[in-house]
């Protein structure tokens, strides 16, 4: 198993001037056992700065109010064994041990990757703390990137590893808390969160516009291209006329199925988010509290395979039932010959146009379209679908036995709770699976295969403090 050391070296101080303003600094040195002798050591600072200026105004609706900026850079050192060049042992031949070499490069130069940040902010509480916000805006550079990159097979590999690459992460972050009734035995508090980021590939290693960061089942791949948000899916792409993108251009050949492009090198979908938010009401009556969170995902896109495979085959109701005409979707097409079809005719009509711009009339067989839809001769971005959702995340009601009757215990505090999460989808627009359950982690998002139904839970929990 890999075995990494990493040593630190770590130092701070802070400065504070009039209760009012406030200076932080920090630097840290790590040697990394993964990066060659002449580049194990990277240093990286950090600095913040904040003005408390609600003690400079005098206003009775103001509670408190606070600058801040601050500019941070980190290091990463490089993955495990990524360095020199290893064999692998194979089978032998004739007796005689063989081994050969990767189809990777490894890379004896490699630098620690570096990210620099730069973040702004203010927080303003009124009314006794009643009513407040937190804003926060950032901008994120990420420098030589270590990824393997594609290299002449001349060289007797696939891949090297190199320090290439200029990742940019810009974005906002908004808080919000609200306190809507402040009684005696009665409390009602509001929490919201929303934040968007976006994302831009600037550059990749020289001479390389597009890393492909995965291949899946499909025919679709998840990428890193120059000019593009981290994290595109690409595919084969619909063919439109006049270039209008909306499903009625859609192209439909001759035998009325989809025109799609002949590489599957097109973006057709953005893994990332629009953006998030998080709406939390926690109500307090005497020695209650009932609190319930909704999470909200706008945006960003999947790829399922699961529709793929299923449209492609007749599994999904979308197959069956009636068409236009009233007839069911699976008789056989009656073509009179003539560019009408008999009043009995099965099949359906595709949305979209012809070549010269003429509306689609021909009548596809449901076979044919089912291969149009999936596997067989689909287009991958007819199977992508907004991965938004809205979510009835938590709710928990909680108990907590007066303090009249805990104190004559030798307890401090004795609680009870129940809490469900998970428990209700409240908006989604990808049909038959949850949206988040199905979309992987790290470079594997943006694709569905294989859904298992949401796990809601249920539990109680008992807290005795002593």
């Amino acid at each position: 198993s890999p075995n990494i050391q990493v040593n630190g070296y770590f130092a701070n101080a802070s400065l504070g001037f009039y209760d009012m303003f406030f200076l932080d600094g920090a630097v840290r040195m790590d040697q990394s056992s993964t990066l060659p002798l002449d580049n194990n050591t990277y240093f990286y600072p950090s600095v913040s700065g904040s003005f408390l200026f609600s003690e400079l105004i005098d206003l009775d609706a103001l509670s408190f109010g606070k600058l801040r900026i601050n500019y941070a850079e980190v290091g990463n050192s490089a993955p495990f064994s990524k360095l020199n060049d290893v064999y692998y042992q194979q089978f032998p031949y004739a007796g005689v041990g063989v081994a050969t070499n990767g189809s990777t490069k490894f890379n004896p130069e490699l630098k620690p990757e570096k990210t620099k940040s730069l973040e702004a902010g203010i927080t303003l509480n009124f009314l006794n703390n009643r009513a407040g916000f937190d804003l926060s805006v950032y901008d994120n550079n990420s420098i030589d990137q270590i990824m393997p990159v594609a290299v002449s097979y001349a060289t007797g590999y696939s891949f090297k590893y190199v320090n290439a690459g200029e990742i940019n992460n810009k974005g906002v972050e908004l808080m919000l808390n609200f306190t809507p009734i402040k009684k005696k035995d009665l409390k009602w508090d509001m929490n919201i969160n929303w934040s968007k980021n976006k994302s831009n590939v600037v550059s990749l290693a020289e001479g390389v516009d597009n890393l492909q960061l995965a291949s899946l089942q499909g025919g679709v791949t998840i990428n890193a291209r120059v000019d593009e948000p981290y994290g595109t899916i690409q595919g084969t792409d619909f063919l439109y006329y006049n270039d209008i993108k909306t499903p009625e251009n859609r192209i439909i050949t001759s035998s009325g199925k989809y025109a799609h492009t002949e590489t599957s090198d097109q973006v057709i979908g953005d893994i990332n988010p629009d953006w998030m938010a998080g709406i939390r009401n926690t109500i307090s009556y005497k020695n209650f509290d009932f609190s319930f969170l909704i999470d909200w995902k706008k945006g960003g896109d999947i790829f399922s395979l699961d529709l793929w495979y299923g449209m492609g085959t007749g599994l999904y109701p979308e197959t069956a039932g009636l068409n236009d005409l009233g007839n069911p979707l699976r008789d056989i097409v009656i073509d009179n010959g003539d560019g009408t079809y008999g009043a009995e005719s099965g099949g359906r009509v595709l949305e979209g146009v012809m070549e010269d711009g003429t509306p689609n009339t021909t009548r596809v067989y449901e076979g044919w379209y089912g291969n149009s839809q999936g596997w067989k001769s689909g287009t991958n971005a007819l199977q992508i679908y907004d991965a938004s959702y809205i979510k009835l995340r938590e709710v928990a009601l909680t108990y907590t036995l007066p303090t009249s009757i805990v104190k004559k215990t030798f307890l401090q505090d004795v609680s009870l709770s129940i809490v469900g999460s998970n428990l209700w989808i409240l908006h989604k627009n990808l049909p038959y699976a949850d949206p988040e359950t199905t979309q992987g982690a790290g470079n594997i998002q943006g694709w569905q295969s294989g859904v298992m139904p949401t796990t809601k839970n249920i539990g109680f929990t008992l807290n005795i403090k002593f």
